[in-house]
Parts: structure tokens; C-alpha cells; sequence
């Protein structure tokens, strides 16, 4: 965009027109208006000293202007716009020469300078040139160089290394917060005590989405100026962390304190094992559990296809099948179980009943030739099963339709467009070539007689007993 307007006598003032499709600024306002351009220039001569020769630099190159002045908007109507514009109006982005600078809320401060006293526009002034010193610093590199400054910021931040490096135990809370083995750990009221601290321990971790775990989301990011520091945000995640420049530092939504959230990791990771250490009687059944399952998984694919054909058939199953089934759910660690919050939340139990009856699933034998006996007299029944074309499907005073017979008769429904009613299908079935069956071809379809040896009244019983769901 083009330099705004400089007029004399405001040597520290710069013009700038607000307002689509206004682009230029002939004359500024009336006399009263003039009086508070004359307090502006005085408010902005006595914040100088205040600034380095650098940030002055920056802030002329920043607004593309011939030597350092403080913007002051003007409307379409040659008056003042009653607030002073914010410099992110400029950051990172151009606007048309053509079109004039957006009458945009975000682009304003709020305060109507013109109603300040002497004392009040002398600090919104100061206020206002330190927000363009600050932007004109950052406008010297491009947006994305900051963006990376940020991303590396944040991997750096002291709790996000502390939770990478504690993942495994951050994830082992909260999994063992959930699992049901808790009901069965002693004592309830440690159990109930630990929870709550849970609760403590984990809210900065729970306040990082997932992510964002233990780096910066991939979404777009939106970066907005707070006072020396960037706030950058993600609205895909709902979540912001504040960069503060000077420092190079990330400032999280919850900033934890490191001495205390490192020692809180620790204690309730050692908390847990100490519930653990007093629940043996619970660790030597879950070991009993890691022995039968791997007895049973030695079986798994023949057992994997009792447990179906016991489905299909259903029919009672023999012990070994009924515990297979059982501990199909339960998952274990691959170790040995150990006492302790990492090896504990591995264990997921969907129904804590089995630590007891483990004691007697602990005698089972299981004989694989047993297991193939089972399997070949169960397929034998399943295929006695079976859908057979003889099988008579409905019989009436002795007379019978075969499985085959009805499919042919479905063959016929599914695939005609006619429009059938059970009378006309009893007809053709009886072989009847009656006009109706003649125009509608019926006496060409493969059905056609298929019970002409049928008395009338029992071909229309069958009829509406095997047909009547699909006419």
C-alpha cells in the first residue's frame, strides 16, 4: 500500500485512510479537530524519548513511510476516526492502494482518544507506540520464521520435555485411573486418596490436547499480538500458547510449577506401587491368568473355531471352550505381572470375576486330541444342518413342498415384474392355463404345474403359508 498523507504543521503524524474504496485524504477537519491533531502531536513528540533509534527505524520501515510518524486513520468524510488503529492492521500483510484500510474492530483500539486527558492520551499514545515498536520488530522476519521460532519453543518447554519424557507413566495413570482392578486393590481408601491426587497431578497434562502431545499441532495456526509476546492459536484444537519474544520462551494456558510437577509424577507412580505391593493376593491371580491364557492360546485356532461353531449350532460347550470364550476380553502384559503402576496398567479386565474362578480354571487340561474329537463331531452336526434341497418345507394331508421346489417358486417372484396375487401363483402352480396365466406367460415359467397334482384347496394353503410375506 502506499505512504499515508503527511500535513503540515503534524510533522509526527501520518494520515491514513479508513473506509473501502477511499484512498486518498485532500484536507483534514474543521478547527476543533485540528485542536486534538495538536494534542496528538504533543502526546506523541513527548513519548519519543522512550524509543531507541532502532525501534524508530523499524517502525518508518514498517509503515513504508520517509521518516518516523504514529498513524492516525481518517474516514471517507476527511474527519478523524474516533480510535488510533492497531499496527497488526500491517503486520505481515499488504492492503490495496486502491481500496483503502478496513473499518475493522479487531484493527482498533478501543479507547476514543479525542475525550483523553493530557495524562491519559500521553500513556494510550505510549501504550499504542510500543505495540507498533513491537510489531515493527517482529515484521522484520516473515510470519512463518516466527511460526518455527514458536514450534521449537515449544518442544523446549520445560513441562512438555518433562511429559515426553514421562509419557509411558503419564499414559499408566490414566489408564490404571480407569481400570477395574482398582474395586479389587486394598485398601479402598488409599485407592479413593490416589484417585484424588490423580486428579491433581494430571490437570496440566490433561489440558494439553492430544495434539498437541509432546509437539505442536499441524493445523493452521492463527498468531495474534499480546503485548510483547505472540499469541498463537489453533481453532481446530481450541488451544493457545503465548511466545514470548524477548525470552524465547513458550507460556502455556496452565504454566505448572516444574519443581513441584516433576516431584507429583514421581510420588503417584511410587503411590500406585505401593497399593500394589499391598494386593499380592491379586498379582499371584493375574499371574495365574498370564499361565492359563497361554495354555489356552497354544489351542487358539481350534479353539477360536469351536467358539463359532458353538454360535452356529447353539449348543452347550465343554469348560475349555467357556473359558477360552472368557478370556478372549481379558488383556495382559507379555512380562510377568509385577506389582507395580506400569505393569498393572496393561491388565484389562472386563470383569474382575475371573481372579477368582482362575483358581479353578488352573486344574483344566486341555488335550488337543480332545479338542479335534470336538471339532470333527460339531462339523459333522453343523453339515447335518445344512439346508437341503428334499428338505420338506411345508405338508399338508401328505402332501409336500420340497426346499427346491420353494426356491424356484422365490426365483420366480424376485426376478418377474408382474404383479401376482396369491391366487393367480396358486393357478400356475396347479397348471392351470386359464387367460389371465396365457396373456401374463405364466404357463412358459418353470413353475408352471408344479402341483397339478394337488387338490385346489390344499395348492391355496401352501400357497399363502409359504408365499404370502412376498405377494
Amino acid at each position: 500500500m502506499k505512504p499515508g498523507v503527511k500535513i503540515e504543521p503534524y510533522d509526527k503524524l501520518l494520515f491514513m485512510p479508513v473506509g473501502r474504496r477511499y484512498a486518498n485524504i485532500r484536507s483534514i477537519g474543521h478547527k476543533e479537530e485540528r485542536a486534538v491533531l495538536s494534542r496528538l502531536q504533543q502526546a506523541v513528540h513527548r513519548a519519543l524519548p522512550q524509543f531507541s533509534y532502532r525501534e524508530l527505524k523499524d517502525i518508518k520501515e514498517f509503515l513504508h513511510a520517509d521518516c518516523w510518524r504514529m498513524p492516525v486513520p481518517v474516514t471517507r468524510e476527511e474527519e478523524l476516526y474516533p480510535q488510533l488503529m492497531r499496527p497488526e492492521m500491517f503486520l505481515w500483510q499488504e492492503h490495496s492502494a486502491q481500496r483503502g484500510l478496513p473499518i475493522d474492530e479487531s484493527y482498533f483500539y478501543g479507547k476514543i482518544y479525542s475525550r483523553l486527558s493530557a495524562e491519559g492520551l500521553h500513556h494510550h499514545v505510549s501504550y499504542v507506540l510500543k505495540d507498533y515498536a513491537f510489531c515493527a520488530k517482529l515484521h522484520r522476519m516473515k510470519r512463518e520464521y516466527w511460526l518455527d521460532q514458536i514450534y521449537d519453543a515449544y518442544s523446549l518447554h520445560p513441562f512438555i520435555e518433562l511429559a515426553k519424557e514421562k509419557n509411558h507413566v503419564v499414559e499408566a495413570v490414566e489408564k490404571m485411573n480407569r481400570s477395574s482392578l482398582l474395586a479389587v486393590l486394598k485398601y479402598p481408601e488409599d485407592i479413593a486418596y490416589w484417585r484424588h491426587r490423580v486428579e491433581i497431578v494430571m490437570r496440566p497434562y490433561r489440558d494439553i490436547p492430544a495434539e498437541w502431545r509432546w509437539e505442536m499441532c499441524t493445523h493452521e495456526k492463527e498468531l495474534a499480538v499480546d503485548g510483547e509476546a505472540l499469541a498463537c492459536s489453533c481453532p481446530v484444537c481450541e488451544y493457545a500458547v503465548k511466545y514470548h519474544v524477548d525470552e524465547e520462551r513458550i507460556e502455556l494456558r496452565e504454566e505448572p510449577i516444574m519443581e513441584r510437577t516433576v516431584k507429583r509424577i514421581a510420588t503417584i507412580e511410587r503411590q500406585l506401587n505401593e497399593i500394589a505391593a499391598q494386593s499380592m493376593n491379586v498379582v499371584e491371580a493375574l499371574r495365574d491368568l498370564q499361565d492359563v491364557k497361554r495354555r489356552l492360546d497354544t489351542f487358539s485356532g481350534k479353539l477360536e473355531r469351536l467358539v463359532s461353531l458353538k454360535d452356529e449350532l447353539a449348543v452347550e460347550a465343554p469348560e475349555v471352550v467357556r473359558y477360552y470364550e472368557q478370556l478372549k476380553a481379558v488383556r495382559l502384559p507379555v512380562e510377568r505381572v509385577e506389582p507395580t503402576l506400569m505393569s498393572l496398567s496393561e491388565v484389562v479386565l472386563p470383569d474382575t470375576k475371573v481372579l477368582k474362578a482362575v483358581q479353578e480354571w488352573k486344574t483344566l487340561e486341555v488335550s488337543e486330541a480332545a479338542l479335534d474329537e470336538l471339532l470333527s463331531e460339531w462339523t459333522a452336526l453343523l453339515e447335518a444342518n445344512q439346508p437341503k434341497p428334499d428338505d420338506v418345507m411345508v405338508e399338508i394331508e401328505g402332501y409336500q413342498v420340497t426346499r427346491a421346489e420353494v426356491e424356484r417358486v422365490e426365483a420366480l417372484l424376485d426376478e418377474t415384474e408382474l404383479t401376482l396375487t396369491l391366487h393367480l401363483l396358486a393357478q400356475t402352480l396347479m397348471g392351470e392355463p386359464t387367460n389371465k396365466v396365457r396373456t401374463l406367460g405364466l404357463h412358459e415359467t418353470a413353475v408352471f404345474g408344479m402341483l397339478g397334482e394337488w387338490p385346489e384347496k390344499y395348492v391355496v394353503r401352501a400357497v399363502k403359508k409359504l408365499f404370502k410375506e412376498k405377494i
